[in-house]
Order: C-alpha cells, then structure tokens, then sequence
C-alpha cells in the first residue's frame, strides 16, 4: 500500500531533521578541530594537560560529535546520580569517563539499551566505564549507610 502524501511529507521532514542535526554536529566537530589544531604546540600541550590527555588524544577527541559522551548522561541519570554533582564532587573521574565514553566503541549497543530498558543490568558486560560506576554506586551507598546510623 502506498504511502499517503502526509505520510510522505512527515517521512520527509524527519529525514531533513536529521541531516539537519548531523550537518549542525559534523560542523561543530570540524570547528573544535580547527580550533585545536589552531593553537600552537606548547598551548595544545597545555590543554591536553588540563583534561589529563596526550596531544594525540585530544585531537581524536576533538573530532568526535559534539554528543559523543551523552550515553554517559543517560546512564548517570538511569543510575539516579545527577551529573551536575558529580562533576562538582569529582570533576577528574567525570572528565575521564566522559573521555572514556566519548572513545567507545559500543555505542551502538548502549544506546539500543538506553532506548529499551535503562534499567536492564546488560550494560555491564561492555561498558568501558563500569569499574568507575560501580565505585560511584559503593560511595553512594556507604554514603547513605553512614547517615542512616549518624554519628
């Protein structure tokens, strides 16, 4: 059965949506790039050492979309931590995963997870990040054990 001219149409206009965000991603990933390998040797040195990277890895990141560390976000979120304070509390383990995160190879396979059930412990199996996570999550619950017997 063919498709009826509004099917048409909105079929149409998600896919323009789509290359739209795309195109807005690929330009920014082409302008921290530029921005990058703008800066001089020794200034690239220096922010590669603020964000604890090698020079080679910066620029590797510096290529990577824009989002390439929001699966990280949504597993924070599913994992009830909000990343605002996890930055604030460690902003060293915040940046290294996301830099972690930003590198993985299983997106793929996070994200058809995040979509289905972020709740699901599968994500265990593959993610780069679980060590860090699971250390978040034993904090959080000796955290939580010390305030429930108090001083």
């Amino acid at each position: 059965m063919p498709m009826s001219r509004t099917q048409q149409q909105s079929q149409t206009e998600i896919l323009l949506s789509a290359f739209g965000t795309w195109w807005r991603n690929w330009m920014k990933a082409r302008a921290t790039i530029a921005e990058i390998e703008g800066l001089g040797e020794p200034e690239m040195s220096r922010v590669a050492q603020d964000v604890n990277l090698g020079v080679p890895e910066l620029r590797t990141l510096a290529g990577r979309w824009p989002d390439a560390a929001d699966l990280l976000s949504q597993r924070l979120a599913a994992l009830e931590f909000d990343t605002a304070r996890v930055m604030t509390a460690t902003p060293g383990v915040l940046r290294d995963m996301q830099r972690v995160c930003s590198a993985c190879s299983e997106k793929g396979q996070c994200g058809h997870d995040m979509d289905r059930d972020p709740s699901s412990p599968g994500w265990r199996d593959y993610c780069p990040n679980v060590e860090t996570l699971e250390a978040l999550e034993t904090e959080r619950s000796l955290r939580r054990l010390d305030h429930a017997h108090g001083p």
